[in-house]
């Protein structure tokens, strides 16, 4: 007996792609523009606060590492991706908030908030990530991925706006108490914005029985096995996977690092930063929303090779720049990039994932992503740290971007969605 579900309305892709426009104001604030340069310019001390940020960034990642892909069978199983949903945007929405506590010297709490809120934020994309199979189809994926992506990026432009009035003293000293009142305005507006996901987002997927926590345990890894040694069937999301996790490692770098390089060594003031991340987020919209469009003509994993293309020159021309303009120029293009790769990476995910095991795979996708999030940004710390020089680090960047591109001719996006296909008619066929 088969289980028919509702159509998916426009209303719904909206609430979904929702999420994206209200967890876009953490990954900007938080991560980017203001609480990165807030924690290695007042909180850290000086000649070790790269590296220390790059701690935080690996331990989080690392624990999401750990736990996401059992985190995804048990929602799977469970048939309650949305209400674990809840919980993550619940548990970042608090961490956020708790940041301004954080005051100078404060480098252990510093840390410990960070680590919770990025954590909880990591699920909280996996899990909205999963419901992309339910509310798509191989048709319409990218379209509606880089509609998310592109919807987020005016997020984290709308925070931006909110923010500016704290930040524009600039991240010292005596802007304390302002630079603090960030971080509780950006955990309102993720608050207020993911409320939307909620009204208008349904589960599609059958639920599970109530299981006990340890039930749960043992059917997750049950399922983690399973998928495990089918991983044979689904070998082109196997490889795909291992490049998305090398050309991330690049992109993870430039995402936790950027806006310290702006600042520490082309000399970006605070009202600079916020012009330049706004000019990004537009541009990152763009990218996202054209790429997606783009991708559904010519494939997935075209659209990812011609980003990687892009970032290759984005990361050699800010090695070499020492004009502000130049990068403000340069930040338009690695904007293109970072919408476009992040959009078509999500979206050949899913082309490759079966209904039955999207949670799961998001999972691993989710896995192979912080893997690169704990590695990436450890690789620049460490470099910087180092050596002093913040441009070798950045130029080390780009050879994550290379090696992306050429693992990519190992990926087969045809062979990939026919054996999602297979395994999705095969348990059609069971039921």
């Amino acid at each position: 007996m088969t289980v028919s579900h509702p159509p998916v309305r426009k209303r719904e892709i909206f609430g979904w792609a929702m999420f994206d426009f209200a967890n876009s104001s953490y990954t900007t604030i938080v991560i980017t523009v203001a609480y990165s340069v807030y924690f290695t310019q007042l909180v850290a001390p000086e000649g070790s606060s790269d590296f220390l940020w790059s701690i935080g960034v690996t331990l989080s990642n690392a624990i999401v590492v750990l736990l996401s892909p059992f985190v995804g069978a048990v929602a799977d199983d469970s048939g309650r991706k949305k209400l674990f949903l809840f919980i993550s945007y619940l548990a970042c929405v608090t961490g956020t908030a708790a940041l301004w506590f954080v005051m100078p010297g404060m480098v252990v709490l510093g840390i410990t908030l960070f680590v919770i809120s990025n954590v909880a934020f990591s699920f909280g994309e996996n899990f909205a990530a999963a419901f992309l199979p339910e509310i798509s189809t191989p048709e319409n994926i990218g379209r509606i991925s880089g509609f998310g992506w592109g919807l987020g990026y005016f997020g984290g432009l709308g925070c931006l706006i909110a923010i500016y009035p704290f930040i524009r003293g600039d991240f010292v000293a005596a802007n304390l108490d302002q630079l603090r009142l960030a971080w509780p305005v950006t955990a309102l507006f993720f608050l207020l914005a993911g409320t939307v996901t909620f009204a208008l987002l349904r589960e599609r997927a059958p639920r599970g029985p109530k299981r006990t926590l340890t039930g749960y345990a043992r059917v997750g890894y049950t399922r983690l096995l399973a998928t495990l040694r089918s991983l044979g069937h689904f070998s082109q999301l196997a490889r795909f996977l291992v490049v998305f996790f090398v050309f991330t490692c690049g992109l993870a770098a430039v995402v936790y690092f950027s806006a310290i390089y702006a600042r520490q060594t082309l000399g970006f003031t605070a009202a600079e930063l916020i012009t330049l991340f706004m000019i990004v987020q537009i541009s990152s919209a763009g990218g996202a929303l054209g790429f997606g469009w783009l991708q559904d003509r010519l494939g997935a994993t075209r659209t990812i090779q011609i980003t990687l293309v892009l970032w290759i020159g984005v990361c050699v021309v800010a090695y070499l720049t020492e004009s502000k303009t130049t990068f403000f120029v340069v930040s338009l293009c690695a904007g293109l990039g970072i919408g476009s790769l992040q959009s078509a990476s999500r979206a050949l995910v899913g082309l490759f994932s079966p209904l039955e095991k999207s949670g799961e795979f998001f999972g691993f996708w989710g896995l192979a992503g912080k893997s690169a999030f704990a590695v990436g940004p450890l690789v620049f710390g460490l470099l910087s740290s180092l050596t002093g020089s913040q441009r070798l680090a950045i130029l080390s960047t780009g050879i994550f971007f290379v090696v992306g591109l050429v693992g990519l001719a190992w990926v087969d996006e045809a062979k990939g969605r026919a054996a999602a296909a297979a395994w999705h008619e095969a348990r059609r066929g069971e039921a």
